[in-house]
């Protein structure tokens, strides 16, 4: 059975990517610094990467997710630098040391999948958030480009999925008012499920992905329609 890596496992998006691997037949491991899962720190690069070579020494580790990540609701005219640092060690360094070790480990494979997950606030930026989120997700979305132009050389694909509000731990920190308001500003009207940046998740994981590389797929209900 072939492996899976999923980073921030623990959250509500990591568990929901986790959940819909299993049931596609992949031997999911959960990696987080919460919960139960495997123990990882992704702004640690030694531990990231001793974690992709121990599931690549039991077998084909065949997808990898980079899903943890950090947001902050704030003023942005307050936005402070320690947070600055904080939130570009998770939502950016951690996804390069987590392309960077996925990517060593399948190149003997000659075949993987890296997904990496950014955001909508990578595409247009945001307010009343912290101004790291949106750009660290941008950065997120350039960094799966690189990894997709190296990776083709190997057989490895490297896409991102771009979400829009979601209902979860992340949009419960605005107010019911904010969370109506940005609602509306989607075509759909709605918050996305996580169950449905999964589904995409998955699909970029699956055999009907095979000639996609680079790409960033919005998946934010009509948001925003690049």
């Amino acid at each position: 059975m072939p492996f899976a890596v999923v980073t921030g496992g623990a959250g509500d998006m990591g568990r929901a990517i986790a959940a819909r691997l299993e049931r596609d037949g992949f031997q999911v491991i959960a990696a987080d610094l919460r919960g139960d899962a495997e123990p990882l720190d992704v702004t640690d690069r030694a531990a990231v990467c001793a974690l992709a070579g121990r599931v690549a020494a039991q077998g084909e580790l065949a997808v990898w997710v980079n899903a943890a990540g950090l947001f902050l609701p704030c003023d942005v005219a307050r936005a402070s630098e320690a947070d600055w640092d904080r939130i570009i060690a998770v939502n950016l360094t951690g996804v390069f040391h987590g392309c960077a070790a996925a990517l060593a480990a399948m190149t003997p494979q000659r075949r993987g999948r890296i997904v990496n997950i950014g955001s909508i606030s990578g595409q247009v930026g945001g307010v009343a958030v912290h101004p790291a989120y949106g750009a660290s997700k941008a950065g997120v979305h350039a960094l799966t480009k690189s990894y997709a132009l190296e990776g083709a050389r190997h057989r490895v694909l490297c896409n991102a999925v771009a979400p829009g509000l979601l209902d979860g731990a992340m949009s419960s920190q605005f107010s019911a008012r904010q969370i109506e308001r940005l609602a509306r500003g989607a075509p759909l009207g709605r918050l996305g499920a996580m169950s449905e940046i999964a589904a995409v998740v998955a699909f970029l994981a699956g055999p009907g992905a095979t000639y996609m590389t680079g790409a960033i797929l919005p998946v934010n209900g009509g948001a925003l329609m690049p």
